[in-house]
């Protein structure tokens, strides 16, 4: 159901109604475009991609499915991944101290949905033992000042 060029000018308008004429034309263009595309893809009804709309850049953004990953696709262990010194992404093998939710990103996966594939129980960490081990120090230093500031009091 796409949107009749009178109500894309009139929320154009009304949105950037502060803006000098030529802004709200060039604002009016791109959302009609946007809107034209939409009404493309709904006709022939693309599988696999949606269409996200973006009110205030008014962008298109195509998103693919989700990779599936199963433990047959997983290129290392999960009881191997995590070492002394370095973890490894059972995804990709690349090492590191820490895993981040940044890396797992790049695998289109989140650290929760990791976890659960890599069999690891929820409060796992994605670390090397040595830097969970400085980890827990550093936290338990920090518990303790805090109770001596409150203590102090």
């Amino acid at each position: 159901m796409a949107l009749e060029d009178k109500d894309i000018f009139n929320a154009i308008f009304s949105r950037f109604s502060d803006q000098p004429i030529e802004f709200i034309m060039e604002q009016y263009e791109k959302a009609k475009k946007l809107n034209t595309e939409i009404e493309k893809r709904q006709s022939s009804q693309t599988v696999g991609v949606e269409c996200s709309q973006e009110i205030d850049g008014l962008a298109m953004e195509e998103v693919a499915p989700k990779k599936k990953y199963t433990k047959r696709s997983l290129m290392v262990k999960p009881q191997e991944a995590i070492g002394d010194e370095r973890i490894k992404c059972c995804i990709c093998g690349e090492e590191k101290t820490i895993l981040t939710s940044r890396h797992l990103a790049k695998h289109e996966i989140s650290v929760e949905d990791y976890k659960v594939l890599c069999g690891y129980d929820k409060k796992q960490a994605l670390m090397s033992k040595k830097r969970a081990e400085q980890s827990k120090l550093i936290i338990a230093k920090a518990q303790q000042a805090r109770m001596k500031k409150k203590s102090s009091k």
